[in-house]
């Protein structure tokens, strides 16, 4: 006996398989978007230092920056500068790496010039404008049982100082790093995402 096919046969059979190609693409897109969503809302990622995070496109720093005052040394390095008491200033830097496989948001505050011949107040507070970002990387990094605690090197929070892995930049997990000293005279804070 020989078996006999119908051209419907294969027509059905072809019209089946595009249709399980079709239902495999739409399942893998949605299993992929899925995971870009989840990376873009992790915590780390949408902490803003300055009105910028790890999830602020490139192309709008530049302007949320300008609009703060701070001046384009070129792309990636952006600063200001303000007054401060007995004839110091202010200056803040930040900096953003952006490649293909990382991403990195650097903030720094420090106390330059002037003569300085009396001592800054001991534990004055951390300025306004730094405290709430402080505070969630901080809670974010440090919100961990207690070994977790101790191997993060975090430091308990006073007004003065919000401080974690002795200032030293510590990995969070497989794909973030941060960075957390806080205090009045300065300040220094990073989140970094590597892929």
């Amino acid at each position: 006996m020989r078996f006999i096919s119908s051209p419907n046969r294969h027509k059905n059979s072809l019209i089946l398989r595009f249709l399980l190609l079709g239902v495999a693409t739409t399942i893998s897109f949605s299993i992929s978007a899925s995971q870009t969503t989840g990376t873009e809302k992790h915590p780390l990622k949408t902490i803003e230092i300055a009105g910028i995070s790890l999830n602020t496109p490139p192309e709008t720093i530049a302007k949320i920056l300008q609009t703060q005052d701070y001046i384009p040394v070129n792309e990636a390095l952006y600063t200001k500068q303000e007054p401060a008491q007995n004839g110091r200033s202010t200056v803040y830097r930040i900096e953003i790496e952006d490649t293909a496989t990382s991403r990195q948001l650097s903030y720094y505050r420090s106390l330059t010039g002037g003569r300085n011949k009396s001592p800054a107040a001991r534990d004055a507070a951390i300025p306004a404008a730094e405290i709430t970002t402080a505070q969630q990387l901080y809670d974010y990094v440090c919100a961990v049982p207690q070994a977790l605690q101790l191997e993060r090197s975090c430091m308990p929070q006073t007004p003065a100082n919000i401080i974690f892995g002795h200032g030293q930049l510590i990995a969070i997990d497989a794909h973030y790093s941060a960075l957390l000293k806080a205090s009045d005279s300065s300040t220094s804070m990073i989140i970094k995402y590597i892929e």
